[in-house]
């Protein structure tokens, strides 16, 4: 089993698995305290219908980069896997689709943005969106808006990632939006540590 701990908004702890332990952030400022160098793509080149592609390569930008492309999600797949963009975001050109990013610049740890259902005409609609990570984390959520953020920070590199959207008494598009790609902040070496002991022993003496 697979252990992640959420944090922000939630806090609370699911479960997970003994290989990795991944974080969930629900809000973007504490997501961005642990991250060091990143990648943003915001889509801001993108409008609706204006790219029917198999794959869209972002980056690289700080040593980061992807490949999107779709996969046979929860509704089984389309068998066409055409990408399309909405008006500022990534989604499918199926329903049946979902997005996946596969990485393939420098090792990424942590990934994080806006994830949710869009409608036909390119626009967030309530319903269940599913995270999808290369360790086999599954982190289902109801996002509240197309805004709502969703931060993932891993112990070990995340190979790839999924969003899915699947349909329920509507059809479904998966959307993402406000994409981040990055590493994490360093943690202090026991060498700093022992330095930093010391140096408060130094002061005591004084």
């Amino acid at each position: 089993m697979k252990a992640f701990v959420c944090t922000g908004l939630m806090g609370v702890m699911l479960s997970a698995g003994a290989a990795s332990a991944v974080d969930v952030y629900t809000d973007e400022g504490a997501f961005l305290a642990q991250v060091d160098t990143f990648y943003l793509e915001d889509f801001d080149w993108a409008f609706y219908g204006g790219y029917t592609e198999l794959t869209w390569d972002g980056g690289p930008v700080n040593g980061y980069a992807y490949t999107l492309s779709c996969f046979a999600g929860a509704d089984g797949g389309s068998g066409d896997f055409l990408l399309w963009t909405n008006d500022g975001a990534m989604s499918t050109n199926s329903a049946l689709d979902g997005i996946r990013a596969d990485f393939t610049g420098d090792p990424v740890y942590a990934v994080g943005g806006w994830f949710y259902a869009s409608d036909f005409n390119g626009f967030y609609q309530p319903g269940e969106t599913i995270i999808g990570l290369a360790d086999g984390t599954s982190y289902p959520f109801m996002p509240g808006n197309g805004t709502d953020f969703r931060g993932f920070v891993s112990d070990i590199p995340i190979a790839w990632m999924t969003v899915d959207a699947p349909d329920g008494a509507a059809l479904a598009w998966p959307a993402m939006d406000h994409f981040y790609v990055g590493n994490l902040i360093p943690a202090p070496t026991t060498a700093a540590l022992f330095g930093l002991a010391g140096l408060t022993t130094l002061r005591r003496r004084r």
